[in-house]
């Protein structure tokens, strides 16, 4: 059986099996953001921690944008990464992807994203998984965003 696609509906509960994820928008205020202006940057904060006792190595962290949304190029820069617990970064059109060791204490990811479109958009929730051990996942909750002018 295959399926493709996307859920319908924004997932309203968290999904922790082994490892639990956040992801906070914040204004320059550091308050959460659910309305925001054309090409105004927003500061995304991630949050990622292993709820067993041992470390999660090869940990694939996928936070998809919202649409109409991208990464702010100076703030995230692909390949090598020079965040502590993050070997690498993979920064797509649609997404910033994460690759590293999730432990007890948390792993604390920020960067920024700016909107090029107005409207009101729906915030994926984020994602983790162990790329070899696939019962290991968190997801978040997603939520809303809306874009004027």
């Amino acid at each position: 059986m295959v399926e493709a696609g996307f859920d319908r509906h924004v997932p309203t509960q968290p999904v922790t099996a082994g490892l639990e994820v956040h992801r906070e928008l914040l204004d320059k205020n550091d308050q959460p953001v659910t309305r925001t202006k054309l090409g105004e940057p927003i500061h995304v904060r991630l949050q990622a921690r292993s709820v067993g006792d041992d470390s999660v190595t090869n940990v694939a962290i996928i936070d998809l944008l919202p649409g109409g949304f991208e990464v702010v190029g100076t703030s995230l820069q692909p390949g090598v990464s020079t965040i502590s617990g993050v070997d690498y970064v993979d920064v797509r059109e649609d997404r910033a992807v994460f690759y590293g060791t999730v432990s007890g204490s948390v792993l604390e990811i920020n960067y920024q994203i700016k909107s090029s479109n107005r409207g009101a958009f729906t915030v994926p929730p984020i994602f983790a998984e162990s790329m070899y051990e696939r019962a290991i996942k968190g997801c978040g909750v997603g939520g809303k965003i809306t874009v004027a002018e």
